[in-house]
């Protein structure tokens, strides 16, 4: 696909009337498999928030144990009247959420890349990915998360020069922390470009503006939770997540699994947070001398990022076969002729991504440098986190838009003319792929 060929709104029609309709596939396919022959028992952190959900509407305050932020079992609750108490209605507005970010991420894209063609691939990749379209059908907070922090990233990256964009991107990056904190510590990264550029006024005001319109968005949630926890936070697992990260197993999520015993055992260490993060952090302490720094990495780096970018996804691990299907749980009894074909879509065309994101090293055409720089070092500061917190297949779904825009630049570049690349930029992005693609589908 060149950008040529989607210059006209003509062959842009065709496109995405081609993408519009494997979408639409891809998703009855998934409602089929979630509903029949029976419905999909809820598996994991989907009980959690259910549960919460249940007890909003039955007017209790749910007891997150300070680890889950509190937004999505409201987004579920205000939800379950519409369907009868169901999940349906859920399902559907997340399908509108997977729509929604992919308008966000083609309108990033293009404020990022020349090549519109760049911008329409990355879009259609994430409505076409079953990885991440499976998240519609979840109760799992993943879309609502994605689609408020691609709108945030879109707005400062294409609106920053207008006050009322700023408010709104302040407010979805204070809704995007209150479905999962771990973004907190990147957002002076993702402010920094206002910073960089424009008069000394503006360097001072915009991100000002956006960092007050966060603060008032997360501060009722901060209040709560010092009144009730003792601690002004939105939730923080991290020491949890340390802990059991620290402690894996094998380079496979759903394979000699430790989450629920630890999870247990850390509930029963102490009646409330501060004092069960206190446990944690003495255990973590004590586990660092007697291992040793270096032994630890060692550990991590052979095993992390197996995890993290493995070839079976939440999504396959469901299908028969999969490690929460062999626990019991994930579809109950799909076709087998759909299982493979899912299975195999999804498998093809996440090897293919990882792939062409390597490549945007060579191929992709010129971006906005410093937005492109934020895209990079948001990489990197999940590499960093998960190379110490527990980490599964689930958690790489905040990565996959910035794996798509590369995918799409290296795509949209492969067909336009431009500057002959130094072999030093081909040798780095086939040595990415390579090791991309072990750490997907081999080394196991």
């Amino acid at each position: 696909m060149s950008d040529d060929l989607l210059s006209t709104p003509a062959a842009r029609r065709r496109f995405w009337l081609a993408v519009g309709l494997l979408a639409l596939a891809l998703q009855a396919a998934l409602l089929w498999i979630e509903w029949r022959p029976q419905p999909r028992r809820l598996w994991g952190d989907e009980i959690t928030y259910r549960d919460a959900a249940v007890q909003i509407r039955a007017g209790q305050a749910p007891d997150l144990h300070l680890l889950w932020p509190p937004l999505y079992p409201r987004f579920l609750a205000a939800l379950m009247p519409v369907s009868g108490g169901s999940r349906m209605a859920a399902q559907i507005a997340q399908i509108a959420l997977l729509a929604m970010a992919a308008i966000c991420l083609r309108a990033l894209g293009r404020a990022l890349f020349p090549a519109t063609a760049a911008a329409d691939v990355a879009a259609a990749l994430l409505v076409l990915d079953p990885q991440v379209a499976a998240f519609t059908a979840y109760l799992w907070p993943e879309l609502f998360h994605l689609a408020l922090f691609l709108f945030a990233w879109w707005v400062l990256a294409a609106r920053a020069d207008r006050w009322p964009w700023l408010v709104a991107a302040g407010g979805a990056l204070g809704l995007a922390l209150l479905t999962k904190s771990l973004l907190m510590p990147f957002i002076p990264v993702l402010l920094a470009p206002l910073v960089l550029a424009g008069p000394l006024r503006h360097r001072l005001l915009r991100p000002a503006l956006v960092l007050g319109t966060l603060t008032l968005t997360i501060l009722p949630t901060l209040l709560a939770n010092r009144a009730r926890y003792g601690v002004a936070a939105i939730a923080d697992s991290s020491l949890f997540n340390a802990w059991v990260g620290l402690n894996d197993r094998t380079r496979r999520s759903f394979v000699g699994e430790i989450v629920g015993d630890e999870y247990g055992t850390y509930l029963r260490s102490a009646p409330e947070p501060r004092a069960r993060d206190a446990v944690l952090r003495a255990k973590i302490a004590r586990l660092v001398e007697e291992r040793g720094v270096g032994q630890l990495l060692r550990a991590q780096l052979g095993r992390q990022y197996f995890r993290l970018f493995h070839r079976d996804s939440f999504f396959t691990e469901q299908l028969p076969g999969g490690g929460i299907a062999a626990a019991g749980y994930g579809y109950p009894a799909p076709p087998g002729w759909l299982a493979a074909t899912l299975r195999i879509w999804a498998a093809s065309l996440y090897g293919g991504v990882l792939i062409a994101a390597a490549l945007a090293v060579a191929m992709a055409p010129a971006a906005q440098r410093a937005w492109l720089a934020v895209a990079i070092l948001f990489v990197a500061y999940n590499l960093a986190l998960f190379l110490v917190l527990h980490v599964m297949s689930r958690y790489r779904v905040q990565l996959m838009p910035v794996l798509y825009l590369g995918a799409g630049a290296t795509v949209a570049g492969a067909w336009r003319s431009r500057p002959r690349r130094p072999a030093a930029a081909w040798v780095a992005g086939g040595v990415m792929a390579a090791v991309l693609v072990f750490l997907a589908f081999g080394g196991q």
